[in-house]
Order: C-alpha cells, then sequence, then structure tokens
C-alpha cells in the first residue's frame, strides 16, 4: 500500500490555476458589465457646457470697393 502511495503521481496544478484565473476575469468582466450605467451617469454640476457664438459681417454694399 505505501508503494503506491510513493508511485503515483503528483497531478498538475495548471487546469486549477486556468480555471482560477478564468473565474477571476469573468467576475471581473461581470462587475465592469453591471457598472457601466454608474459611469455613465452625471450630475448637471458635472457636465459642462460650451456655447459659441458667431458675429456676422456686415454685408458690403459696394461703399468700401477701390475705383
Amino acid at each position: 500500500m505505501a508503494e503506491l502511495l510513493v508511485q503515483r503521481k503528483k497531478r498538475s496544478s495548471m487546469p486549477w490555476v486556468l480555471l482560477l484565473l478564468l473565474l477571476a476575469a469573468a467576475v471581473i468582466g461581470y462587475i465592469v458589465w453591471r457598472n457601466q450605467h454608474v459611469s455613465s451617469n452625471t450630475t448637471p454640476a458635472q457636465t459642462t457646457t460650451t456655447t459659441t457664438t458667431t458675429t456676422e459681417k456686415a454685408p458690403d454694399n459696394g461703399a468700401n470697393r477701390n475705383p
């Protein structure tokens, strides 16, 4: 019986590590997906508006033309 325990191969932990990484990525992705509406939601105090004014030139009636 003791010989069987000695001869038994040690299993690689690589599949478990990959499974845990995949699970962590899924949880992080889910949290980011759930919080998308929170990050895009802004209050009026946080928003900035820019207004631009344009000035129109006076129409050229020919008074300033060179002869």
